[in-house]
Parts: structure tokens; sequence; C-alpha cells
């Protein structure tokens, strides 16, 4: 009894813990741009946590995506219009490495824009699904670790035992290319609300259910 009640105020203490955040970007984002470059390097493409009196910082913004990304386990699916942000796209290539299972669903003329890091990833062999048609796949949304998707992998692997992890949904207005990410005003949610990550997470696979005639492996620029 001593023992269930320890791991349930565990438990209490750890979602209390988890991340609900909501990111802004705006025209202040960029006042401090000069003074990381100095700290990091000029060119530096990787987002630190350095100390910044800016509230509004776009580089500690961008890092606190990367932060999840880093901290994804078993999957992330990721929706995207337009993806042409380095930094993320070297967090999502760490996760790769780590043996996170990504998908990608994204437009079909969007992937092959100049600076596209979405083709680099396929040819990492990320498997890549777009919509045929003149509408366009608009949806900024990305799932790590969905409960869905980690019972699959789960399944798949024959696995008994699962390392502790939770689901996050990270959303908003924020196409992840640089003028997304540090030039124009937009919003982006993280949480780990259990309801808004398996509403997303839903929707992701329905998509991809049905663009599943359009995957692509190893997607070459037109």
């Amino acid at each position: 009894v001593i023992w269930k009640l320890v791991q349930c105020s565990r438990s209490k203490r750890e979602k209390a813990s988890r991340v609900h955040e909501v990111i802004v970007f705006n025209e202040l984002g960029e006042i401090c741009a000069a003074a990381h470059m100095r700290i990091n390097g000029i060119g530096s493409q990787k987002p630190q946590m350095s100390p910044c009196c800016n509230a509004h910082c776009s580089l500690r913004n961008v890092a606190k995506i990367a932060e999840q990304i880093d901290r994804a386990v078993y999957s992330i699916d990721l929706a995207i219009f337009i993806f042409s942000s380095l930094s993320l796209a070297d967090a999502l290539k760490r996760a790769l490495q780590r043996g996170v299972i990504i998908l990608i669903i994204s437009d079909g003329e969007m992937v092959y824009c100049t600076g596209s890091q979405i083709t680099m990833l396929a040819q990492l062999g990320v498997p890549v699904r777009v919509p045929i048609t003149t509408n366009l796949m608009h949806n900024k949304f990305c799932i790590i670790d969905g409960m869905e998707r980690v019972e699959e992998i789960r399944l798949l692997r024959k696995l008994k035992w699962m390392r502790p992890c939770y689901s996050i949904v990270i959303s908003g207005s924020l196409n992840w290319t640089a003028q997304g990410l540090g030039g124009n005003w937009e919003n982006c949610i993280i949480t780990a609300d259990e309801k808004l990550t398996a509403t997303f997470q839903a929707e992701f696979q329905r998509m991809w259910r049905a663009f599943g005639k359009t995957e692509a492996s190893r997607i070459q620029p037109k």
C-alpha cells in the first residue's frame, strides 16, 4: 500500500512538471541576435540556451523546440508545410541517431522548395508522404512519442519493457523556417495535454493512411 502511494505521488509530480507552454515569435525576438552571434560564432546553426535578458529571444525559442525533439524516445510524427531550419533538422538527425522513428507529411510542392530539409531527411531514410491535390497541406504540428505510435513500435519490435516517455505536441502558426523562427509574428504551443496529443496523433495517422500511395522513402529534388 505504501509503495502504491509513493508511485501515485511520483506520478502526480511528474505530470505536474510536464510542459505546457506558449511560445511567441515577434519583432522583439532578434534584438539580441548580434550578441548571440558573438557568443556562438557567426554562422552557428545550433541554438544554445546562453544567458539572455531578452524574454522574446528567437534563439531561446528555437532551443525550446529542439529540446523537446531531443527528448523523443520512440517516435516523431511531423506534419509541416515548409521546413528549412538547419537547427531543427539537426535535432531530427540526432533523434535518428538515437533510433527514434520519424515520419513526415508535407505539401507536395514545398518538399522541393529551396533549402528544404525534408529532402535531406528523406535521403537519410525518413519516410515522407504528400497529398496529390491542388489543396495545400498547410498543417504545422509535431507529435513526440504519441501513445498509439509508441504502442505500434512496441508491437513491431516485440518489446515487453518500454523506456519511460510521454506524449508531447508542438503546434501553431509556425513554419520551421528562418523567416518563421526569426522574422514573422508567430505562435507555437508545446503541451503534454493527453487529449490534445491524442487528437493530433489521430489526425496524423488518418492523413498518413490517406496519403499512402504518395510515399517516397528516398525523395530526390525535381
